[in-house]
């Protein structure tokens, strides 16, 4: 049984290390090292953190029955993607699905944005976002999708 809910403060690290080995294992790999480091810089705990407390980001999680995490969302200004990582175990298990819908039912925006890895895409389409530029796009060393639901 998964179960969606908002993520404390207390749940931040276990969030922090799943986007870490998700990122690494499957995104990385067209980042350049500046790219690499600035994400990593971005999901480490002490940052994601401070956009919980100062920028009042929504962090959602996917719990199995032993409370572990299993996914994860983190929506800022209320409408931008910044972070989405399901455990590579359970990918095509519709968590990914579960979380963004139930952040749609929390936000209730009419828009979102998503910056998204080229590893990404296909989920992202699935959700129905759509890309803005057929190429992909590159900032400070990070490769993504820029998408738009």
């Amino acid at each position: 049984m998964i179960k969606i809910e908002k993520a404390s403060v207390d749940d931040i690290e276990e969030i922090s290390m799943l986007a870490k080995n998700i990122y690494l294992k499957y995104n990385s790999h067209i980042d350049t090292e500046e790219g690499i480091n600035n994400v990593l810089l971005f999901i480490s705990s002490d940052n994601m953190r401070l956009r919980f407390f100062m920028e009042g980001s929504l962090i959602l999680v996917a719990r199995n029955e032993n409370n572990s995490i299993l996914g994860m969302i983190e929506i800022i200004n209320y409408d931008h993607i910044s972070l989405f990582f399901v455990d590579d175990k359970y990918f095509k298990s519709k968590i990914g699905t579960r979380l963004f819908e139930e952040a749609k039912n929390i936000l209730k925006s009419d828009k979102y944005t998503v910056k998204a890895s080229d590893y990404a895409l296909e989920f992202y389409k699935k959700l129905g976002f759509i890309k803005l530029y057929n190429d992909i796009q590159e900032e400070n060393g990070v490769h993504f999708h820029y998408m738009i639901y």
